[in-house]
């Protein structure tokens, strides 16, 4: 193996939950907003719209509610997270975030919580074709880190996130965030694990 590439929302970051609230003051179901999980802005505003919202009011207002909840809150990094990110930048395991938020939102989080220094590539999916469960995104950052998808491996909280790596070739371990894994979930990841925390001593197998 020569590449990690982390999911970024829910996965090193605790800011799923904070979507969750935002999109349902925005005024989507919670059933709903979990089929938003992972998706690009175009995939979202498109199923939006099909469920008879108007999606690009409702992504506006769920935007202006996630930055009231994070002005108050801060960027929450889940447990695990920088000490994980140590361990791989002490073996030089080259490293990538393969987000579907856009780009300004990732170099936000990454600069304000201090954690750019551990990754090689940061990948937004916002201006792909097609997002996750697609595994154009993961397919790319490979291609960014000069590496073999089958040589990389995929950390993911959501269900179409998991797609998108196995789909790319890639040895996919899965750590839930707000769904935990069903059937599906536990047939399609390589490895389920419980918390971040858990994740260096997996990865010592292959670096």
């Amino acid at each position: 193996m020569k590449a990690v590439i982390f999911d970024m929302d829910g996965t090193l970051y605790d800011t799923e939950r904070i979507y969750g609230e935002a999109w349902e003051k925005a005024g989507i179901s919670h059933e709903l907003y979990l089929r938003l999980i992972g998706r690009s802005h175009v995939s979202i505003v498109d199923l939006l719209n099909k469920c008879g919202y108007r999606g690009e009011e409702i992504c506006a207002k769920k935007r202006q509610y996630t930055e009231e909840i994070l002005h108050k809150r801060g960027i929450p990094v889940k447990p695990g997270v920088i000490e994980t990110l140590k361990w791989l930048q002490e073996r030089h395991v080259l490293t990538a975030i393969a987000t579907s938020s856009h780009i300004s939102v990732a170099d936000r989080y990454l600069d304000e919580t201090n954690m750019r220094q551990y990754f090689s590539k940061v990948i937004s999916g916002n201006g792909l074709e097609h997002g996750k469960p697609e595994p154009d995104i993961f397919l790319y950052a490979a291609d960014q880190l000069e590496a073999d998808p089958g040589d990389c491996i995929v950390v993911e909280d959501g269900f179409n996130g998991v797609r998108a790596g196995k789909a790319a070739g890639m040895l996919t371990i899965m750590i839930p965030d707000q769904v935990l894994p069903d059937t599906e979930m536990k047939a399609t990841a390589d490895i389920i694990l419980k918390s971040m925390e858990e994740l260096p001593e997996v990865l010592s197998q292959y670096f």
